[in-house]
């Protein structure tokens, strides 16, 4: 008589690897663990392509979602980490990277005008990408790229989501610093050209980004690198006046603003007239106040 062939015990479900709940209080995400049994401790990296179903949305309201789709029961689709452009997308992007391959969830989105986006979401598979500190230059230069035209796509209408981006892409280049350091033989001269100016032209977006959100002492910071150049270009000229008005630098300013042509652009003319404006009121004010207290 032949012996029975043992029973091969089943994987254990292993919910202690996910969190029953995770939260971001700042960004209003929650997310609530429905299932998950073990497939891979491969987690969403930057880059990462993760094929996802989707299914149960609500309250989406007309949010603009590249994603989400409150019309269809059930959607399987690839998501790639890092090329959301809504900020509903952006969040789905931090809900996967916080998840596990076979990890299904609730999550829910707390927006500004206090609606919840909810939906469930389950990580099918993950396809990482190769890791950061492994690329060439060549290819630190073309996410680099790829970050900033996503930011330059939300800026208008999502300033702080595309300041983000700016930023993902000046730390790219900035992973490979000193650029004046890379060889030229082995990386190219146009590689190298090309990477010093996206980091000008990326601290110009921040600082941008930066007076939108009135931090106009990170934007003197931000731009400290035109002290060193010859010819400015009229955009980082401005942009430092701006800042430098803001926290009443006015001779500075002034002096920001005669670097260039000022009288030839509107908005660097105007900028000029309203500081010296500004500055001679606060000026007489003090000399009022002085005279008051010892005249």
């Amino acid at each position: 008589m032949e012996a029975e062939s043992p029973t091969v015990p089943r994987s254990p479900a292993r919910t202690d690897l996910v969190p029953k709940f995770w939260k971001n209080d700042i960004k209003g995400l929650h997310k609530e663990l429905i299932s998950f049994r073990f497939m891979s401790m491969t987690k969403p990296t930057p880059e990462a392509r993760c094929h996802v179903s989707i299914s149960e949305v609500n309250n989406l309201s007309g949010k603009e979602s590249n994603i989400l789709n409150d019309h269809e029961p059930i959607s399987e689709q690839w998501i790639t980490i890092g090329s959301g452009l809504t900020p509903i997308d952006c969040y789905i992007e931090l809900f996967l990277i916080e998840m596990l391959p076979n990890e299904k969830s609730k999550c829910t989105i707390r927006c500004k005008d206090n609606l919840q986006v909810s939906f469930i979401l389950k990580l099918l598979r993950v396809e990482t990408s190769k890791l950061h500190f492994t690329k060439s230059p060549k290819e630190i230069l073309v996410l680099a790229k790829t970050y900033k035209e996503n930011g330059v796509k939300m800026f208008s209408k999502y300033p702080v989501f595309a300041h983000s981006y700016f930023n993902r892409a000046a730390k790219c280049l900035l992973s490979c610093a000193p650029l004046e350091g890379l060889d030229p033989a082995q990386e190219g001269e146009e590689t190298i050209t090309e990477m010093q100016t996206l980091l000008e032209t990326l601290y110009l977006n921040i600082s941008a980004c930066l007076i939108k959100e009135h931090r106009y002492d990170e934007v003197l910071q931000i731009l400290q690198f035109i002290a060193l150049q010859e010819k400015p270009s009229e955009k980082a000229i401005y942009r430092m006046a701006v800042a430098q008005f803001q926290v009443k630098q006015y001779p500075e300013a002034i002096k920001t603003l005669e670097r260039i042509n000022y009288a030839t652009s509107r908005d660097c003319a105007a900028l000029y007239q309203q500081i010296k404006t500004t500055w001679q009121q606060e000026q007489n004010q003090y000399n009022n106040m002085v005279k008051k207290m010892f005249g």
